[in-house]
């Protein structure tokens, strides 16, 4: 049995897989916030110009951590982040608690306008924590282990951050299946897409285009459990 998926939410029949559901929205975002999650390095230049291209009509850019530099998923943001230079409503990073916000700032595509990091705050890390060993299981964090802070981050900015239309998704096509169980944006697309509330994920393959559902169901992680994963 099917799982039907309408503007973000999603039916949920018995036995279907939390996070199976995707919808395939168009290239182009809505005007608001477009959040940007992916790999650190080796994104593609494809991929990189689908989220420059997504942002031309985006208001915002969210996203955690990782500096504005060459091949990271936010590499895309370059253009935008350069039009909106140091405009804190406009390019809106995010950081853990108690964390300065610099590192951020530290990338070689970020010419001086990145503002610092926002740090989210500590009730709502402990709120995300909750949240995601609820949806993920129980042994999700001591899987991660240190990086588990990245998963919480993730869960605690998409609360704290309004406005949210997209969540682009720079995947990694040829990440080894020994290292899903530790896989940052496998984790927020597993707790969050589809789920009534949450915006719509768009996954963008090596070539810089959407994957339809049907593609998204050859990916070997798409039907994998979190008992699967390691995480329950």
């Amino acid at each position: 049995q099917e799982a039907s998926c309408v503007a973000g939410r999603r039916s949920r029949p018995p036995g279907f897989v939390m996070g199976s559901c995707a919808s395939t929205p168009p290239l182009l975002s809505d005007r608001g916030v477009l959040r940007i999650i992916g790999m650190t390095s080796d994104a593609s230049s494809s991929q990189t110009k689908a989220v420059a291209a997504m942002l031309m009509t985006a208001e915002a850019v969210s996203w955690d951590g990782d500096p504005v530099k060459t091949g990271s998923f936010t590499a895309g943001a370059a253009s935008f982040v350069a039009a909106h230079c140091n405009t804190a409503s406009a390019v809106l990073p995010a950081t853990t608690p108690g964390s300065d916000g610099t590192y951020t700032q530290s990338g070689d595509l970020a010419i001086g306008c990145v503002p610092k990091a926002k740090a989210v705050s500590q009730a709502g890390f402990d709120e995300a924590g909750l949240l995601l060993d609820a949806r993920l299981g129980a042994k999700w964090a001591e899987t991660f282990g240190d990086s588990a802070q990245y998963v919480k981050l993730a869960a605690a900015n998409l609360a704290a951050t309004p406005g949210i239309r997209r969540v682009a998704w720079q995947l990694d096509e040829d990440r080894a299946p020994e290292e899903y169980a530790d896989w940052v944006s496998l984790a927020e697309y597993k707790a969050f897409a589809g789920y009534a509330g949450s915006p719509p994920y768009v996954v963008l393959g090596a070539r810089g285009v959407p994957l339809s559902q049907s593609e998204l169901e050859r990916q070997p992680w798409y039907a994998m459990t979190p008992e699967q994963l390691g995480w329950a």
